[in-house]
């Protein structure tokens, strides 16, 4: 005759040892997930943090890659008056590695590309442009400006970058919304030399929380 006491001791020891089991299989389990979840995190890409040379600018959600920051120029070009050579020389563009995005503007006159510094050179987008019968006759920026307080003060900061060594042109200079639009050859001067050229007057540059149009490098 079994005795119950010993049969109901038995039960227990078999159910502790099945919840042991039951257990480390659980926080086996949850390392193994928590591990997953981490490494996934290391590799993928982190939405609005580039690496250093790309840090001026935001990339696209979840795409943070040079593939898709990166510098954007916009060039001024002549030869863009009808829509069927715009987009052929965007669908051209978008073609060639290295360009990850290319957008044309008749009315402007503006071809915007968007690139991997690691895998084309501005001076290879400016001869692809050319290629489809387009002259660049200049990059294209502009900046918000602080102290234009008057059409004065818009005539004023005209007349000075009209001077500035490499300034093709002034677009626009508007003291109502303070948008200073400027045309220059790449070739002898940038973005950071045009800031300083302002600057150097009374009025101040109000440096954009959003993607800027990065300006190119003067060019050898």
């Amino acid at each position: 005759m079994e005795n119950p006491k010993k049969t109901k001791k038995i039960t227990l020891m078999c159910r502790l040892s099945h919840s042991v089991i039951l257990m480390k299989n659980i926080i086996f389990l949850t390392s193994f997930l928590a591990f997953g979840a981490f490494v996934n995190a290391q590799n993928a890409p982190t939405a609005g943090k580039c690496p250093s040379k790309y840090a001026a600018n935001k990339c696209d959600a979840g795409a943070c890659v040079a593939d898709s920051c990166g510098p954007m120029i916009k060039l001024a070009v002549n030869g863009l008056e009808k829509e069927a050579v715009a987009e052929t020389t965007k669908v051209t563009l978008g073609a060639i590695a290295g360009i990850n995005n290319c957008s044309t503007c008749v009315k402007f006159g503006t071809v915007i590309v968007k690139y991997n510094a690691d895998k084309i050179k501005v001076a290879d987008i400016e001869k692809a442009v050319a290629k489809n019968g387009l002259k660049v006759v200049g990059h294209k920026t502009d900046f918000k400006v602080k102290g234009l307080a008057c059409q004065s003060c818009s005539n004023h900061l005209t007349s000075i970058l009209g001077k500035t060594n490499g300034v093709v042109n002034v677009d626009k200079v508007c003291h109502m919304s303070g948008i200073v639009a400027i045309t220059f050859d790449a070739k002898k001067t940038d973005n950071e030399t045009l800031k300083s050229s302002i600057h150097n007057t009374k009025y101040r540059v109000i440096e954009a929380k959003k993607e800027a149009t990065a300006a190119t490098a003067p060019q050898s």
